[in-house]
């Protein structure tokens, strides 16, 4: 499960979208698949003059599987579910955005290289590492990378290819055609990164994307990623445990950095009720306003 609210446009940007023009055209489906659910957000149409899309409803569909939580593929059972998913709103008109888990996902940074000259010897080299960062679960994927400037490290994601030709399968058999395929921790990173522009702060901190079983966090420095890892939390553990978790994990990187100490940690809409502030003293937490319709508990929902 993801606790994530959608809010269009600041999440995922329509210009980067496969089919940008139904992206301005037509209202929004959002699919996120999660190891054990799906959950479909109807969303409005954005506009041409870039106004801001509302979610209209939601809908989440449990997955029967009792499978590994952390496996690093869907299930059958989960290809069920999003068949079954599909099927009501096979061949209307939306601009289709897909989310997937970050347990389907590996995410890496990697140092900049100046003896790299050509776009294959770049892919070899992130091939490379996340050969040696995952070893045997890495399989032929399709790599993304991001690079905010010379000489600052890489970011990349690698998503399975065998994951996104069966998506993109079933996306097409229901005549439903993928605008934007997202890792969850994306969204996360784009609406804390908005959040820095809007408040005028330097591109800093550690950026959080919690789900049931795994958290997602990934270090920005002076404007430059440092590292990224997600590491396991046990779904049928108590609610604090992945506050435990993100601590003492931050506590370690403050130990082996300490000038990252200062950095603020930005939570994007995640659920913390009851929250004290010495859950995660001594690091400063700022959680991301969400923009969803009053009264709709976000972290129930996915």
């Amino acid at each position: 499960m993801l606790h994530h609210w959608p809010e269009p446009g600041v999440d995922c940007h329509a210009a980067a979208s496969r089919r940008w023009w139904q992206a301005y055209t037509a209202p929004e489906l959002r699919i996120v698949i999660t190891h054990d659910r799906i959950v479909a957000f109807e969303c409005s149409r954005r506009g041409r003059l870039g106004g801001a899309a509302q979610c209209l409803q939601h809908a989440a569909h449990a997955v029967d599987d009792h499978s590994d939580a952390h496996a690093a593929s869907p299930s059958a059972p989960l290809w069920e579910t999003l068949r079954l998913v599909l099927s009501t709103y096979a061949g209307q008109r939306w601009h289709v955005v897909v989310v997937l888990s970050n347990q389907f996902v590996r995410w890496l940074a990697l140092p900049w290289q100046d003896q790299i000259r050509s776009r294959a010897d770049q892919q070899a080299y992130f091939a490379h590492g996340l050969q040696q960062a995952f070893g045997s679960q890495t399989q032929p994927s399709q790599l993304r990378s991001q690079c905010p400037g010379y000489g600052k490290p890489f970011l990349i994601n690698a998503i399975a290819e065998d994951l996104l030709t069966q998506l993109h399968r079933e996306f097409d058999a229901a005549g439903l055609p993928i605008g934007q395929l997202l890792p969850a921790w994306q969204l996360s990173a784009n609406q804390s990164l908005a959040w820095m522009r809007k408040q005028g702060r330097e591109a800093a901190g550690w950026i959080v994307c919690r789900e049931s079983t795994s958290l997602t966090l990934a270090c920005l420095q002076h404007g430059a990623w440092q590292q990224i890892r997600t590491l396991p939390v046990d779904r049928h553990s108590p609610d604090s445990d992945w506050r435990h978790t993100l601590r003492q994990v931050l506590l370690r990187e403050q130990a082996l950095h300490p000038e990252r100490a200062q950095l603020p940690v930005y939570l994007a809409q995640t659920a913390l009720a009851g929250l004290r502030p010495e859950d995660f003293s001594p690091f400063k937490v700022i959680v991301l306003p969400t923009t969803e319709p009053a009264g709709q508990p976000m972290w129930s929902l996915a």
